[in-house]
């Protein structure tokens, strides 16, 4: 007879991801997973048979699908930069729920130079990123350099302010940050 599953995958994503934006991969010890999923560690070991780093690479492609979903179709649509730039604001307030949530990817990000799938997945979340925001800065006028330089300023700025968000108690940082988001990419400066 099979086994009878206490939590679906998506829900138990979403807990192991919850728990891994709380306190960071090192400090996500498998009791404290437990804990937070309501399974026992055999079970998570069950589910999960590589341990920790194997959720930490799953809860990344669960969060991969949420932005294929919902983020990287605002950013390649075929309107205006403007557009894309407001829609992906509020998108991006909606996932970071208003600056009261922290980024998974800065905080599964193993040790610099650590070779790990983890890494790869992580690296490569951010190379997405910065090309679709180059590829939305080069539709509202800047060379191509520029328009990665761009991209690049928005995304130390979107994170920064996570980091500062949840360092202060702040989330009023977040939210300033949202309002300069689309002039980083926008401005028609060269």
């Amino acid at each position: 007879m099979p086994q009878v599953r206490k939590i679906e995958d998506a829900e138990l994503m979403q807990r192991l991801a919850r728990i891994f934006k709380d306190v960071g991969y090192e400090a996500a010890s498998l009791a404290v997973l437990a804990n937070a999923t309501g399974l026992k560690k055999a079970s998570l070991y069950h589910r999960f048979p590589l341990g920790k780093e194997q959720m930490a690479e799953e809860v990344l492609a669960f969060t991969n699908q949420i932005l294929d979903t919902h983020v990287f179709p605002v950013l390649s649509d075929v309107t205006r930069p403007e557009k894309k730039m407001n829609s992906f604001v509020r998108v991006i307030d909606e996932f970071y729920l208003s600056g009261n949530e922290s980024c998974l990817l800065n905080l599964l990000c193993p040790p610099r130079g650590e070779e790990s799938a983890r890494a790869k997945a992580i690296a490569a979340t951010f190379k997405r990123l910065i090309d679709a925001l180059t590829h939305v800065a080069e539709e509202a006028g800047a060379p191509k350099k520029l328009a990665k330089a761009r991209a690049e300023h928005a995304l130390v700025e979107l994170h920064g302010a996570l980091v500062l968000a949840r360092a202060t108690g702040d989330d009023k940082v977040f939210q300033r940050m949202l309002t300069r988001l689309p002039t980083i990419i926008l401005t028609s400066d060269s």
